[in-house]
């Protein structure tokens, strides 16, 4: 059976496989409130959540890697699936609405910045 600690307001805060001076109450593995901590206290939610923001922000890393393998001439755009060719250059014509050239650039969609 593990061992939990808990804050001033009760709730568990630290699971342990021994005793520790924190961790010094013993619960039964299927207490509620220990399979509750489990499944959402030790954030897996959170987690979830984090790794969603980073799938985000990966996205432009992946973005940014296919525009230097593009200009250093190891791939061509037109190498990549139609579907991704079409993603891509979606993606550049928003970003590139963003920039300071925004109205200008959009107005030529064959003009794509990275």
């Amino acid at each position: 059976m593990p061992y939990v600690a808990r804050d001033d307001h009760g709730q568990i805060t630290e699971v342990q496989e021994r005793e520790t001076e924190a961790a010094y109450e013993q619960v039964a593995l299927d207490d509620p409130e220990l399979v509750s901590f489990l499944n959402e206290g030790l954030g897996q939610s959170r987690i979830r959540e984090e790794l969603e923001a980073s799938d985000l922000e990966f996205i432009r890393v992946i973005e940014d890697v296919i525009a230097v393998l593009i200009d250093k001439r190891v791939f061509m755009l037109t190498d990549l699936p139609a579907a991704a060719q079409d993603k891509l250059a979606r993606r550049y014509n928003l970003r590139s609405k963003l920039s300071d050239l925004g109205g200008i650039v959009a107005d030529h969609e064959d003009i794509m910045l990275p």
